[in-house]
């Protein structure tokens, strides 16, 4: 029996990037944990899939089965409202959810970041921020001064998020998009399940529940879809 069990929710791309992440760092992410008294696995829902990167991929049901004195879990999934129903899928168990801070660079002075959050390498997270329960900051973001990123919000890579920045639950940033900056008592909100398209420049708010796009972003017509990046 291990003394540790972490699991991942989600095999895919992004999946497979956080767990060669943990498996390097695992020494500074279980702190005081042996790493070698940790197993490390997947947990998706196609059942097909065995193994990925050597390491198991276990149903829900199997990980929670697993006989282990300490369990963790995070959701590698990069659609909100999916990550969000994957979380809930340990509401009622003793499985705890595991921040994953991979940059040891990050300047995290009056800041403070949530359980379940995921924070990739070289991304910048600035003084007074916020990161929220299960939000995902990728690769090369910058996330500036006194901004506010709310729970289940993906940051995809090379986003730069100005500051006086608010982004509200369940919000998707695409890949090289940038925010402009607020102000103290006027801050830049992006809503409540909106989505920012890859590259945008986003000079207004975006209200809820909205797709925009472009330079400067504008809404996109409703019967146009937008794609999530893979992370």
């Amino acid at each position: 029996m291990f003394s540790n069990v972490i699991g991942l929710y989600g095999a895919g791309g992004f999946g497979r990037e956080v767990m060669s992440l943990l498996t390097s760092n695992l020494h500074s992410l279980v702190n005081a944990h042996a790493p070698e008294e940790t197993l490390l696995c997947f947990i998706d829902d196609d059942s097909s899939i065995k193994e990925s990167q050597g390491k198991q991929v276990l149903s829900v049901d199997q990980f929670l089965k697993l006989p282990s004195q300490n369990k963790f879990f995070n959701v590698t999934i990069a659609n909100p409202e999916i990550r969000k129903n994957k979380v809930s899928s340990f509401a009622n168990s003793k499985v705890k959810p595991i921040s994953l801070v991979f940059n040891n660079d990050l300047n995290l002075s009056n800041s403070v970041i949530d359980d379940g959050a995921i924070i990739m390498p070289q991304a910048i997270v600035s003084t007074s921020v916020k990161i929220g329960k299960y939000s995902h900051i990728n690769f090369n973001s910058y996330i500036a001064h006194d901004c506010s990123i709310e729970e289940f919000v993906t940051i995809s890579p090379s986003v730069t998020c100005c500051g006086h920045v608010t982004i509200r639950s369940g919000a998707f940033i695409g890949a090289g998009a940038t925010i402009r900056q607020g102000t103290l008592d006027k801050p830049r909100v992006v809503g409540i399940n909106s989505k920012l398209g890859a590259g945008s420049n986003l000079l207004t708010d975006l209200p809820n529940n909205k797709t925009f796009v472009g330079n400067p972003a504008i809404e996109i017509f409703r019967n146009n879809s937008y794609c999530y990046d893979e992370k």
